[in-house]
């Protein structure tokens, strides 16, 4: 009689053990490869929107945007969260766009000076390969006296539902 409830026993730590995994897994962000962006520059500027390979983020001295592809593994809710920072100019951080597949996900936001912050986006997605573009709207530059500029640190989804 101790057997069978054993084994019954057993069978239920497995299969709550092999739900929790899924779980953790489903719950776990897709980062996305910072290298992997790509800009449409002016010609000869180039250089000012960019991956910039020795501080390890993404550079946008002027208006513009980055896309990258991103595998969306299952359909679903997921929350994009950008980690980003700014050199403000005329008591104003950069504002930035987020689109996915040319859909912008939630509103133009405004970054704050300083560290870099966490800035959420909540959006649903198929699966499947997407684009996801990131924006910077709101440049202003004067030589030696201000400049506006945005940087992306970070890139993520997570699976929200």
């Amino acid at each position: 009689m101790r057997i069978p409830r054993l084994a019954s026993f057993v069978c239920v730590a497995l299969v709550l053990v092999a739900a929790l995994a899924t779980a953790q897994e489903a719950a776990k962000p897709l980062t996305v490869a910072l290298k992997s962006f790509s800009f449409k520059a002016p010609k000869g500027k180039e250089d000012l929107l960019k991956y910039d390979e020795g501080d390890k983020k993404l550079s946008f001295y002027i208006n513009g945007k980055g896309e990258a592809k991103v595998d969306v593994p299952k359909d679903g809710d997921y929350e994009i969260v950008i980690k980003a920072s700014c050199d403000k100019a005329l008591k104003e951080g950069a504002k930035f766009k987020v689109a996915v597949d040319g859909k912008q996900c939630g509103k133009e936001t405004e970054t704050t000076d300083g560290e870099p912050k966490d800035y959420t986006f909540a959006t649903s997605l198929k699966a499947g390969e997407r684009k996801l573009a990131i924006e910077f709207t709101n440049d202003v530059y004067k030589d030696g006296e201000y400049d506006r500029n945005l940087y992306v640190h970070a890139v993520s989804l997570k699976k929200v539902k």
